[in-house]
């Protein structure tokens, strides 16, 4: 049996702190693709976020945040959020 394969794409791109302008939660975030974006919230970020407090849906990857994504959008086009294979 053979080991199992170490993903090193976070060594090679860490994930990033970033901030959302709306309600100032902060997370991680790291851009793969302009189409791919991982996201690590945690509890403060998720008790901040007035979107997802309200969500019914059980948890942050199920529910979404509009406003973070324009966040997100803002932080790669000032250059403070890198995208590691842009198109």
């Amino acid at each position: 049996m053979s080991e199992p394969r170490t993903d090193n794409r976070l060594a090679d791109a860490p994930m990033q702190p970033v901030r959302c302008h709306h309600c100032a939660a902060r997370l991680l975030a790291r851009k793969s693709t302009v189409h791919q974006t991982s996201l690590q919230w945690n509890a403060e970020a998720i008790e901040a976020c007035a979107e997802l407090g309200a969500s019914p849906m059980p948890g942050p990857a199920l529910a979404g945040c509009s406003r973070l994504k324009e966040s997100l959008a803002a932080e790669v086009a000032a250059g403070t959020l890198r995208i590691v294979q842009p198109a």
